[in-house]
């Protein structure tokens, strides 16, 4: 084969690799199922293209078919590859043990989460008896400006950054106390930093309260955040007696897995 012909065999693949992760990537918590149709459209690709690339994931396992509706959804070597991920990721490993005493000591539901463009992904999500209602499924996104976790993550951010997420965000409001003006989201930023913590009320749900530390790589750079979230009332560190549990749990536990590889005191809202 001549070097022209390898060449154009090389790109023929690199195209149809990109065209196979396009379609994987349609799939998400709006849409978990579809029909051949609907990606093809979505993709404005072919629709024959768009099958034959399912019929070869759906070979290899990472998609799966109803044959009664047509609709394909994600297959279990998707859910292997992802508990490969996090096996293999030494902050997951070590907050997971971690979140787990704090729910259950506290009473409170306990999560983690990492940064992808303008939101938070949930990794971790662990909740007690009286938490169920808080429990939030693994891969739930929810977006930065206004969670505990993803401002965490954005006091510590460079300014650039900052801007770039606020810039590229949908700033709408999910209940009336959340904050969607520019200066109101800085002033919390400024806050959490000054602090070391971010604590929301109200702002992604109504009557839910969170706190969440921010987890920094060697370098200090954050590169996820930890939370607690119970009701608004309850985690209120002026009224009662689980939020000052909180607040001590804040000092003291999440401080130890807020950075890593080794334990640092909070000074003036920095590690």
């Amino acid at each position: 084969m001549s070097q022209s012909a390898v060449k154009q065999q090389s790109s023929s693949n690199a195209k149809s690799v990109g065209k196979t992760f396009a379609i994987l990537s349609t799939f998400n918590e709006a849409t978990p199922i579809q029909r051949t149709s609907d990606i093809a459209s979505k993709l404005h690709m072919n629709i024959s293209t768009v099958s034959r690339h399912l019929n070869t994931m759906l070979d290899w396992g990472y998609l799966q078919r109803d044959d009664a509706t047509g609709f394909y959804s994600l297959g279990l070597e998707i859910v292997a590859l992802a508990g490969a991920a996090l096996q293999n990721s030494s902050i997951y490993r070590f907050a997971y043990p971690e979140l787990q005493r704090l729910s259950y000591k506290y009473g409170v539901h306990s999560h983690m989460s990492v940064p992808r463009g303008v939101e938070v992904v949930h990794l971790i999500s662990i909740c007690c008896e009286n938490t169920m209602e808080l429990l939030i499924p693994m891969g739930h996104c929810h977006p930065m400006y206004c969670s505990a976790m993803g401002r965490a993550i954005m006091a510590y951010q460079s300014s650039g950054e900052v801007q770039r997420v606020l810039r590229d965000s949908d700033l709408k409001k999910f209940t009336p106390e959340t904050k969607v003006e520019l200066q109101e989201i800085q002033q919390e930023l400024a806050r959490t930093r000054q602090r070391g913590y971010c604590m929301i009320f109200d702002e992604l749900s109504e009557n839910i309260g969170s706190l969440a530390v921010p987890i920094f790589d060697r370098n200090r750079n954050p590169v996820a955040a930890i939370s607690i979230s119970a009701s608004a009332h309850s985690l209120s560190p002026e009224r009662t007696r689980i939020g000052q549990g909180c607040d001590h749990c804040r000092r003291k536990d999440l401080r130890e897995i807020g950075l890593l590889p080794q334990i640092r005191h909070w000074k003036n809202g920095r590690p």
